[in-house]
């Protein structure tokens, strides 16, 4: 299949101050660290891990919200960091976002018409006033939303129709990627089902691209068709969905999805539960980043960093335990 978006060997280091470290050096935080993944068209590839990964990281990044320290990111062959003013124009038109918090990303003071009209009235700026009408009560019909919100401002709304909105708002300019920045995490368990369910009909309708960024495993197996699980900067582990979760390689990801809800009461937890918490991009442990927690640990995961590496054709792992 049509890779949509490639990312190779790609970084991004953050300076925090001018005070040497205490081998004399800059201290800069990594919050990407030479991470590589390609998104076929009409896919849905997702990032998942702790606060504090480097997911929105590599989200801002493809927004090109961020320059990249090092790497490429190329979109239908277009290498990003080359693109002309006009270039970025178009590229933002085809890549959109739907941010988690809704309430936050839409603007207190515009109705809601004015919201999913924004993108069309910059990006298209001679179409009358009728035809973006016309466009956005098609595109509040699209999300299942009446058309009479238009007037209304986004207080008052209740937060399912503010993310019907949001997701309105970023398909309107009909994109070709969608980036899903934690889609659900912000809304009620009770409407979380149709906001996902949602998001899976406009990708079969429109043969959308996702790109998923989120910590809850269990919202993934339903909406992803392949995964990679993030830790200080680093993919540990890629695969497809289904594989992915049947048969978890890295210690890692195992302890992700102990921590997943269990629908029968009283089930025994078959993997190490996750003790501890997320270390610091600035101070990275040496060998592999996962050893300090890491109840598989052994000596040589404190002195060499393992590289990712196939087990078969669609399932990679970065662990010196996991033969390949």
């Amino acid at each position: 299949m049509e890779s949509v978006l490639k990312i190779t060997n790609l970084f991004k280091y953050f300076p925090r101050s001018s005070k040497a470290g205490v081998r004399g050096q800059p201290r800069v935080l990594k919050a990407v660290d030479g991470i590589t993944f390609s998104i076929e068209r009409g896919t849905s590839f997702a990032l998942a891990g702790e606060s504090g990964s480097g997911k929105t990281t590599v989200a801002r990044l493809i927004l090109l919200l961020e320059k990249p320290t090092n790497g490429s990111l190329l979109f239908e062959g277009k290498d990003l960091g080359s693109l002309t003013r006009q270039d970025r124009i178009w590229y933002r038109s085809q890549v959109r976002a739907v941010f988690q918090d809704a309430a936050g990303s839409l603007n207190p003071r515009m109705r809601i018409r004015d919201i999913v009209a924004e993108p069309v009235e910059i990006q298209h700026a001679e179409l009358p006033r009728q035809g973006v009408n016309a466009k956005t009560e098609e595109m509040l019909r699209f999300v299942g939303l009446s058309p009479e919100v238009m007037k209304n401002y986004p207080h008052e709304l209740s937060g399912g129709q503010k993310q019907r909105v949001a997701i309105a708002r970023a398909m309107i300019m009909n994109p070709s990627v969608v980036i899903l920045d934690e889609p659900v995490s912000a809304l009620d368990v009770s409407i979380r089902a149709q906001i996902l369910n949602l998001l899976a009909d406009i990708q079969e309708q429109l043969g959308l691209t996702y790109f998923i960024i989120a910590h809850d495993l269990a919202t993934l197996c339903h909406v992803s068709t392949r995964i990679g699980i993030m830790y200080l900067g680093k993919i540990v582990e890629m695969g497809d969905t289904d594989e992915l979760f049947r048969e978890p390689l890295h210690p890692y990801t195992r302890a992700l999805l102990s921590a997943m809800p269990q629908p029968e009461p009283g089930r025994v937890k078959q993997r190490p539960s996750l003790s501890g918490e997320i270390g610091s991009a600035l101070d990275l442990p040496g060998g592999c980043r996962f050893h300090p927690r890491c109840i598989q640990a052994e000596p040589g995961c404190r002195e060499m960093e393992p590289v990712l590496k196939e087990t078969n054709p669609v399932h990679l792992v970065a662990c010196h335990k996991v033969k390949t």
